[in-house]
């Protein structure tokens, strides 16, 4: 190649399995000395496991890979208690954003306990997990007088996972300080948007604006019925409050 590069040369992101939840447990039995992978199988199908037994089979030979030497073994039952599985090993990313973006009290006994453990693990870890804390504080509470103070602190941490996101905050600063301060939502008007998006997609390649049209602005007989019958019920005045005034026009000299 011209430039001199390998296309697709990096890392490829691991994707999730449906052994992932009970690598602990499986590693919890093979340190108690359960290396069979019937056995294992069988027990994490009554906690639950909806994966083939390959998968049970695959990962207990990752575990047969790294055991050490024979000679360099203690016995199973001091390498059980001397060792306990770490749940950070099986940890994805989004089970760890997920608990950086719950709140302390919503989290489970465990759930905090794993979130302990994440951010006592790496100092960026913990500089990070303050970070999100202050700016969801700042979303629910709307102390949006606080974004130039927890800007700086961004830069200061120069951690690599925020710079997109500071970068797109300071390129609408004003609507994301309006967003953190105001009670106002544009909640209903992103509703609306997404509903004439979905009617659009449905109709597409079959009818014009004209029928699109009609779809948005068309009223049911009922939604109709019971306006006429609201109407009718506040009377004649109501309909002579609603008539706006016309303005005399001024005679000429």
């Amino acid at each position: 190649m011209a430039t001199g590069t390998i296309p697709y040369s990096r890392r490829k992101r691991q994707r999730a399995s449906l052994i992932d939840p009970y690598k602990s447990y499986v590693l919890k039995r093979w340190h108690q000395g359960c290396h069979s992978g019937a056995q294992l199988t069988k027990e994490l199908r009554t906690k639950g496991y909806k994966g083939s037994a390959h998968g049970i089979y695959r990962y207990l030979e990752t575990l047969k890979a790294s055991t050490l030497a024979p000679s360099k073994q203690k016995s199973a039952a001091k390498l059980a208690s001397s060792i306990q599985p770490n749940a950070l090993l099986t940890l994805s990313a989004s089970q760890a954003t997920w608990l950086f973006f719950r709140k302390q009290e919503d989290l489970q006994p465990e759930e905090q306990e794993t979130l302990r453990q994440l951010r006592q693990a790496s100092p960026q870890l913990e500089v990070a997990y303050q970070l999100v804390d202050e700016f969801l504080h700042m979303v629910r509470e709307r102390t949006g007088a606080q974004l130039d103070c927890w800007l700086n602190k961004v830069e200061i941490s120069r951690l690599p996972a925020f710079h997109t996101f500071v970068t797109g905050v300071r390129k609408d600063k004003d609507a994301v300080l309006a967003g953190l301060t105001l009670p106002w939502s544009t909640g209903p008007v992103e509703g609306q948007v997404n509903r004439l998006k979905l009617i659009k997609r449905s109709m597409y390649g079959r009818a014009e604006l004209d029928l699109l049209k009609l779809r948005v602005l068309h009223q049911s007989k009922k939604s109709q019925d019971r306006k006429d019958k609201y109407r009718n019920r506040q009377g004649p005045q109501a309909d002579r409050l609603k008539k706006p005034k016309r303005r005399k026009m001024a005679q000429p000299l």
